[in-house]
């Protein structure tokens, strides 16, 4: 057994020797060419309400991104992050307008919590979509942050 795991390790180490090197900036040029986000390819991630205000600076007028908040209308009205677009989750329509969202985008979603969010992504799931940052936190955290809203 011992031979054979050992055996097992040489090869897997000739095996990787053999790949080439990809750079790091090559792969990060892909992501974004692909309308992702560092650490996300064709994934789920959390992500800190800092690391939320980054990425919504940094595609602010990317097509390929959209950020969605899920309150309910009244709150969304109280204020909302940079560019969002409300989608209530206590609606009845929720589904159906997730339904119609453009899979292929990357969406940045959050709450008040991210209760309601983290219950949103299981939506987002069954209908098929495979590029959703989580805001941790929600507006609460943003709010600690010390991070602004737009009204």
């Amino acid at each position: 057994m011992l031979l054979w795991l050992a055996a097992l390790c040489v090869a897997a180490y000739s095996v990787q020797a053999m790949l080439p090197r990809i750079a790091p900036d090559t792969v990060r040029a892909a992501q974004q060419t692909a309308g992702q986000v560092d650490g996300l390819v064709g994934g789920w991630r959390n992500v800190t309400p800092q690391e939320a205000a980054t990425v919504i600076g940094q595609r602010a007028n990317d097509e390929a991104f959209m950020v969605l908040d899920v309150r309910t209308p009244g709150e969304f009205s109280e204020g909302h992050l940079q560019g969002a677009r409300n989608i209530d989750f206590t609606s009845p329509e929720f589904r159906d307008r997730v339904r119609s969202l453009n899979r292929n985008r990357t969406y940045l979603v959050y709450c008040r919590s991210g209760n309601r969010s983290g219950k949103a992504l299981e939506v987002f799931r069954e209908l098929g979509f495979t590029s959703i940052l989580h805001m941790d936190g929600g507006t609460l955290a943003w709010n600690a942050a010390g991070l602004p809203l737009e009204k």
